[in-house]
C-alpha cells in the first residue's frame, strides 16, 4: 500500500458517532449542555441527509487562535482537535434555522393579547 492509499485509509471507528455526535473512543469531558445538544442535533441532521460519507480520511491543517481553540474545548467538552474541528464544521454545515422561525412567528398572537404576570 502507498503512504497516499495508508493516509486516506478509514481506520477504527472513524465516521461512528458516539456522545454527543463526537467519534467514539474521543476524549470528551462534560461540556454545555446546549452546545452538546446542538451538536448532537447537527450530526443527527447531518447523517440523515446523506452528508456524511462515514470515514474521517480528509487531513486538513490551518492555524487558529490558541484561545479560541480553548473558549471551544470548554464549551463543548471535547479535547481531540480533530473532534473539536468535526463539531464545528457539523454546526455550521446542518445550520439553524431559528431565526427564520423567529420571524415567521410575527403576527401571530391577537392584538388584545396580554401576558398575565
Amino acid at each position: 500500500m502507498t503512504k497516499a492509499a495508508a493516509k486516506n485509509k478509514p481506520r477504527g471507528s472513524q465516521g461512528q458517532t458516539g456522545r454527543a455526535g463526537s467519534p467514539r473512543g474521543s476524549s470528551h469531558a462534560e461540556g454545555d449542555v446546549l452546545a452538546t445538544a446542538r451538536l448532537r442535533f447537527a450530526m443527527a441532521e447531518l447523517e440523515r441527509s446523506g452528508s456524511l460519507v462515514g470515514a474521517r480520511s480528509l487531513k486538513l491543517s490551518a492555524r487558529v487562535d490558541p484561545g479560541l481553540i480553548e473558549a471551544a474545548r470548554r464549551r463543548t467538552g471535547l479535547r481531540s482537535d480533530s473532534d473539536l474541528i468535526n463539531a464545528a464544521l457539523a454546526v455550521i454545515a446542518a445550520g439553524d434555522d431559528f431565526g427564520t422561525w423567529l420571524i415567521g412567528q410575527a403576527g401571530r398572537l391577537p392584538e388584545d393579547f396580554e401576558l398575565a404576570l
